[in-house]
């Protein structure tokens, strides 16, 4: 029998008045703004939303620079994105919706891969808080796996999933890296004939 899996990787951070790493980065399949069991990547499906919530996590919890001083604000982006499972994506055009954003590294699909980077083009940073990244058209056969990539792919430009802040990354100066400073992403529903078969590989996959 055919079971839904949401494929949310939330490795929720306890907030417990401390500085803490917690953003939470998903798509959104469906246009409601929100990665929920309503989100599952099958045609007619063209386009996903990214959102980026810069200083809450998962759960809705709010969360501090981890040195306790420098906000977690935005000046960047970069997303990698990876496509597997039983079916296929061939990604379309990338729309950035940050005003003021220009291409930075250049939105690049290669295989079962994607890459795109955009910046402030004053240098400047947004306050902390959810933003809309922007849409990438696609085009859908059967009911693939797309997630974020924690590891940059050859042949892609952007280096990283994460985004650009005055508070300090763990290798990147002044970038907060999915998969080492923060953990929580959400992707679009998946259905798969056995849940045993196929949990945890997939969600293995989510952070390669």
């Amino acid at each position: 029998m055919k079971r839904s899996l949401l494929l949310c990787a939330l490795v929720m951070v306890t907030y417990a008045g401390r500085p803490a790493f917690g953003q939470f980065i998903y798509m959104d399949a469906n246009g409601d703004g929100l990665c929920t069991t309503a989100d599952v990547l099958i045609a007619p499906v063209t386009s996903v939303d990214i959102y980026l919530n810069t200083n809450h996590n998962g759960g809705g919890f709010p969360v501090l620079c981890n040195d306790g001083t420098n906000p977690l604000d935005i000046s960047s982006y970069d997303l990698l994105l990876h496509v597997a499972g039983p079916g296929s994506v061939a990604y379309g055009t990338w729309t950035n919706a940050m005003a003021g954003y220009k291409e930075q590294n250049e939105a690049t699909p290669l295989g079962s891969d994607f890459g795109v980077g955009y910046a402030d083009s004053s240098a400047s940073f947004l306050p902390p808080g959810l933003y809309k990244l922007g849409s990438l058209s696609l085009t859908v056969a059967g009911n693939p796996t797309l997630y974020f990539l924690t590891t940059q792919p050859p042949g892609i430009t952007a280096p990283v999933t994460g985004f650009g802040s005055h508070c300090s990354g763990s290798d990147y100066p002044n970038t907060i890296t999915l998969g080492m400073d923060f953990f929580d992403s959400c992707i679009p529903w998946v259905t798969y004939d056995s849940v045993e078969a196929t949990t945890w590989g997939k969600i293995k996959q989510i952070y390669r």
